[in-house]
């Protein structure tokens, strides 16, 4: 969750929908009834830590995994830069 001014806010990840910041009083569990695979992410990483992790021929994965650039973990998620759709 990130405090953005107004309230506490969650980012979600859904494969169809992507990256999501949900709406000030809307809880996880109220999004997963139309969204079921949906879980909760941290705050994504910084553009320079993505080059560091791209140096390094590899990158985290969204549940904090490592894997290739353009891969997902043993768990199904996909890489940040997957994720991002900066691949």
């Amino acid at each position: 969750m990130e405090k953005d001014g107004i309230g506490f806010r969650i980012r979600v990840y859904t494969k169809e929908r992507g990256i999501r910041i949900l709406k000030e009083n809307v809880t996880l569990a109220q999004y997963q009834v139309n969204h079921p695979d949906a879980i909760q992410i941290s705050k994504p990483p910084c553009i320079a830590t993505l080059e560091k992790w791209s140096n390094d021929c590899g990158c985290k994965a969204i549940d904090g995994c490592w894997v290739e650039p353009d891969g997902q973990c043993e768990h199904g998620q996909p890489s940040w830069l997957l994720a991002l759709n900066f691949i």
